[in-house]
């Protein structure tokens, strides 16, 4: 202990000596280890924090899964899962539904979840207050009970304890309150619940086979998650051989609970940032272990006179390695202070459906990874120039003077390896930018199929208990239109059943062709479905291409279908004037007209086409849409005040533009293309850098032989020309190496791309140029002071 203590003296005097070069170092290594933490503190929080239940990794999700993608089990397959199934120790199910809440601080209507009596236990979760579910209570008649979320509590009950025993109503039904959750409990589900009521298990009108349900299990113990999926497949052949109804073409999908939070794009696209963040700690390490030869070379005579007072090579390369790890712990606190300054900045830029981001922060995690790269670093950056240091021929190194030191062949490999690499990573990172600004520019390019610009989009969602029939929404949705109309600067403005559907098929309707034979006999044609008020199209700047658009006089047999759908069922033919059948034959529709297909950033391709009825009927959930003759957002206040005047409860569930909205739909892409531009961009000043620092050091060391060259009759032209191509030989191996890596790890990326490919040759060729020319112009400097170079003075040179 005492040794280390007296190294790491050494170490500070030894680097206090030198400040220009420390404070480069760490500023270099700060950088690297603050981009590094910044991103693993986003990291951290949401992938790779356990889920903050009684052991989460026994924890599975399970769905149907059918070849047009996932889907809920109804409560009849549920019930057959949780009696069918060996291998969970516990099956648990929650649904999402809706009630108007009164008794409680602001009287509204509150999306919420219903959840079976074994699913909090499940979780491991135990009330601050009262308690959960009974079996019993998911029997009709006994449901009458609710438990309430922390934040609820406080938001509208004022956090008081006496809550336990009080009275809400829902729908018009009380609802006895029997518990609290901790503050501290997250529901893991995509949506957030203020409060939880029993799940009855009963089919009702709407749903013969009972409401769809989310489905939740903890494996038992011992049972692997691949044992669980084939007595699930199992399962799932028996209920398709039983259920006539059911098809083929399900099966029964399992996956731990923490991948179902976060999934697909989400999940890949921080792991990707965080791969970028290490590229640049990489060569940020490999430019300091370059600056720590060069140095390592410099002090040879130094070492050369500890050996020779008995220092044994192990102690030489531990003093070294002290000074390099003092560096690196120096500069990961710099770096963590880094990280604090923009981490908040950081999640700000993610997207905002990214779960658990919100707790992002620097804790024990973060600080124990912050250490744990900069000692990583340290050694990484330390360890060859320590070896380096300690590899002297004594009896030489005391004969040459200060200045000049025979480098090897050897170590001057070594020093182009590391520049080579840096040229590298950094053509990886700066094709994969190049490549995420393409896409963006394509995608801002891509013709929508309509025109967003100053149109506004409203979403309402009416209660159930005071709008229970189609008249009363009607009546209020008719004179809410009439009002928005007569607005200033409106220039048009529609309604829109259910939510307004621009690229996804949210809403699809099966039908067939009478004139068209299909392809595939048991294969169905789907398209979305789409009613809305005659002015919808104008409304949305939606192209009428043929025929003509609604009328008020239409009724449910009168469609309007997209060009998509148009060209695929009826590619020889004028589709105006075509029969669709719906429902075996019982609903006959006519197409009247052909409309532009529309799309979003989502939805890139579209869907299998649109179908586009007039609304013949209001519900309680629609969205208005309106243009406007400048910022739609201007009509926001006059909108919501003829709301309120009609209606005292808060029914405006979303507000916006839908330029905004398409605008956060290309929030994972710009997050990517801004923090991988960023970091392309660091590597590239740093790899200039070390291109600029490696060649000036090797003219340096090789001013006698330059003097020799020039005495010998070389001009100042061969000198610069011999600089240069020294230079761009190591930013064409250094290109050729980050394309092979290129090819391969930019693929990670195929799924945030539009309109390019991941080997993209013009990108490719561009930033290979690019890097080119960068690397010989870091060596015109080094190139033009080695051409001014004395040779009297050089042939002197020590």
């Amino acid at each position: 202990m005492t040794t280390l203590w007296q190294d790491i003296r050494l170490g500070l005097r030894m680097i206090a000596r030198n400040p220009g070069f420390t404070a480069v170092v760490v500023l270099i290594l700060a950088v690297g280890i603050g981009a590094n933490t910044a991103v693993f503190s986003v990291v951290n929080a949401v992938v790779l924090r356990p889920l903050p239940y009684k052991d989460p990794r026994g924890i599975v999700a399970l769905w149907r899964q059918t070849k047009d993608g996932e889907r809920r089990p109804y409560q009849q397959d549920f019930l057959a899962w949780r009696q069918q199934s060996r291998v969970f120790e516990s099956l648990a199910g929650h649904g999402r539904q809706r009630f108007y809440v009164t008794g409680i601080d602001r009287p509204r209507e509150i999306w919420m979840d219903a959840v079976s009596s074994n699913l909090f236990p499940l979780l491991g979760t135990v009330p601050l207050l009262g308690r959960t579910f009974a079996p019993e209570e998911e029997q009709p008649g006994n449901e009458r009970v609710v438990v309430l979320s922390h934040a609820f509590w406080q938001s509208d009950f004022g956090g008081m304890p006496e809550t336990i025993g009080k009275i809400m109503n829902l729908d018009g039904r009380s609802y006895t309150i029997i518990g609290v959750m901790p503050p501290r409990f997250e529901w893991p589900f995509a949506q957030s619940s203020p409060f939880w009521v029993p799940l009855v298990f009963q089919p009702d009108r709407i749903w013969p086979s009972g409401r769809p349900v989310a489905a939740v299990a903890r494996l038992k113990t011992g049972v692997t998650l691949k044992q669980a999926r084939a007595e699930m497949a199992v399962v799932a052949d028996r209920l398709r051989q039983t259920d006539s109804k059911a098809g083929a073409e399900w099966t029964i999908g399992i996956d731990r609970l923490s991948n179902k939070v976060l999934t697909g794009d989400r999940k890949l696209l921080l792991l990707l940032l965080l791969g970028a963040a290490a590229f640049v700690l990489l060569i940020a390490a490999s430019n300091v272990a370059n600056l720590f030869l060069a140095r390592a070379t410099v002090r040879q005579r130094e070492i050369a006179m500890r050996v020779a007072l008995g220092a044994s090579r192990g102690r030489v390369v531990r003093q070294m390695l002290t000074e390099s790890l003092v560096l690196s712990v120096g500069a990961g606190l710099l770096g963590l202070l880094v990280t604090l300054a923009t981490v908040k900045g950081l999640v700000r830029l993610c997207p905002a459906d990214i779960p658990r981001l919100r707790e992002t922060g620097v804790d024990l995690s973060v600080l124990a990874f912050t250490l744990g790269t900069s000692v990583l670093t340290g050694l990484l950056f330390g360890m060859m120039p320590a070896w380096r240091a300690s590899d002297v021929h004594m009896g030489q190194a005391l004969k040459e003077g200060w200045g000049r030191s025979g480098t090897g062949r050897g170590w001057r490999r070594v020093h182009g390896g590391l520049v080579v690499s840096q040229i590298g990573l950094s053509l990886i990172l700066l094709v994969g930018a190049v490549l995420l600004v393409r896409s963006l520019i394509a995608l801002q390019r891509l013709d929508l199929g309509f025109r967003p610009e100053n149109v506004l989009a409203t979403e309402i969602r009416l209660p159930l208990a005071k709008y229970p029939e189609p008249e009363h929404c009607a009546a209020f949705f008719d004179e809410l239109l009439l009002r928005v109309r007569a607005l200033p600067d409106v220039r048009s403005a529609a309604l829109v059943s259910g939510d307004l559907q621009l690229g996804a098929m949210d809403s699809d309707l099966s039908f067939s062709v009478p004139s068209h034979a299909p392809a595939n006999p048991e294969e169905t044609p789907c398209a979305k479905w789409i009613t809305a008020s005659p002015a919808f199209l104008e409304t949305m700047g939606i192209r009428l291409l043929r025929g003509r658009a609604l009328t008020e006089e239409d009724g449910p047999g009168t469609v309007l279908v997209d060009e998509h759908l148009a060209r695929k069922y009826f590619p020889d033919a004028d589709p105006i004037g075509q029969k669709l059948t719906h429902d075996e034959g019982q609903m006959v529709m006519t197409i009247v007209g052909v409309v532009s297909t529309t799309r979003d950033f989502q939805t890139t391709d579209p869907p299998d086409g649109a179908l586009y009825m007039r609304l013949g009927q209001s519900y309680q959930d629609m969205v208005l849409v309106a243009r406007t003759s400048g910022d739609p957002m201007r009509l926001a206040g006059a909108l919501r005040a003829n709301v309120a005047a009609m209606e005292k409860d808060d029914v405006i569930v979303r507000l916006g533009s839908l330029e905004t909205t398409l605008s956060g739909m290309l929030a994972p892409r710009r997050f990517s293309m801004i923090l991988l531009t960023l970091f392309a961009g660091i590597a590239l000043i740093v790899a200039t850098i070390g291109i600029y620092g490696l060649l000036q050091y090797s003219t340096t060391q090789q001013t006698h032989d330059i003097g020799i060259r020039m005495a010998l009759g070389a001009g100042k032209t061969d000198i610069l020309r011999a600089v240069l191509v020294q230079g761009l030989i190591l930013a064409g191996i250094g290109v050729v190496t980050g394309l092979a890596g290129a090819s391969v790890l930019t693929r990670v990326l195929s799924s945030l791309l539009y309109d390019v490919t991941p080997t993209d040759l013009p990108t490719l060729v561009c930033v290979s140029l690019l890097l080119t020319g960068i690397a010989l112009a870091a060596s015109y400097i080094p190139a033009r002071r080695a051409a001014r170079i004395d040779p009297m003075v050089a042939l002197r040179y020590e």
